[in-house]
């Protein structure tokens, strides 16, 4: 993704940093809204924005879509409707930083936090992405500079609350896909020890294939993008490395902006850049 150059508006001339804080500071606007579950209408704000900043309602509406698309960098669930769209300027990240640190709260979620799922008939477990490793390399300095002070991975690590939700959610779609396939009796059989705080196993949830075969679910659950990056932990990879023909990762990902899902089998490695991030320091 490029964030590097400038966004032209409708008049072919580039957006001022002043047009682009006050876009940025009422999608923070509309964002708090919809999480107190205030119904938007997005489309007065395009109507009453573009005297303000001189731009045509789809272009506020674009430069809108654009504070999506930062983000869904960052791991934060955007405003319903307001599909990411990538080629932004860095002003627009720098306008982000500066909203994200006069409203910390948007950072976490709600003590309830719900799957919002894609629209009927679209799939929830997809393959995996071409390429899992995250890009982050690939980005522009300043874009790189803001997922790592916000770090997505560490966020999701300790948001419990979405950690349970996607566990919850995979059992229940697990339970479903059983049933549906005629095998209710394995159904049954699943098991959710993570749910009793049994988080030395190494999985989350034990599923089955129709056929029969066990399947140990290690659930990680985003709000970010399908290649957001996701810690595991040593038990985790060691029981992937025992278990190679049962573990899967289950990724979970955009949980609250049409959740879809894919899994990761063993060998990590061959999948994931794992990058050793914490070492065990024992004084000799």
């Amino acid at each position: 993704m490029n964030t590097k150059g400038s966004a032209q508006g409708s008049k072919g001339t580039d957006w001022t940093a002043e047009q682009v804080a006050v876009v940025v500071a009422n999608y923070f606007a509309l964002l708090e809204k919809e999480r107190a579950g205030v119904k938007l209408n997005k489309a007065d704000l395009y109507r009453r924005l573009a005297p303000e900043v001189g731009r045509s309602e789809k272009s506020i509406e674009w430069k809108l879509r654009n504070v999506s698309a930062v983000l869904d960098e960052l791991g934060i669930a955007w405003v319903s409707g307001l599909v990411p769209a990538h080629n932004y300027q860095d002003s627009l990240v720098e306008a982000v930083e500066i909203q994200l640190g006069q409203h910390p709260q948007v950072l976490t979620n709600p003590t309830s936090v719900t799957p919002r799922f894609t629209p009927a008939g679209a799939p929830v477990l997809v393959p995996p992405p071409a390429f899992l490793n995250s890009d982050l390399q690939d980005r522009h300095p300043v874009l790189q500079r803001l997922v790592r002070k916000y770090d997505p991975a560490a966020r999701d690590e300790l948001n419990r609350s979405l950690g349970r939700a996607g566990e919850e959610m995979v059992f229940k779609f697990e339970f479903d896909r059983l049933c549906r396939a005629g095998r209710r009796d394995l159904a049954k059989e699943m098991d959710w020890p993570a749910d009793r705080g049994e988080d030395h196993r190494g999985y989350d949830v034990r599923s089955f294939e129709p056929h029969g075969e066990e399947r140990l679910l290690e659930i990680k659950t985003t709000n970010g993008h399908a290649r957001t990056r996701f810690w595991l932990s040593r038990t985790q990879y060691e029981v992937a490395a025992q278990n190679p023909s049962t573990y899967r990762v289950r990724r979970v990902f955009h949980f609250q902006n049409g959740v879809q899902m894919f899994d990761v089998k063993p060998p990590l490695d061959a999948s994931l850049e794992l990058i050793p991030d914490k070492y065990a320091a024992v004084p000799r």
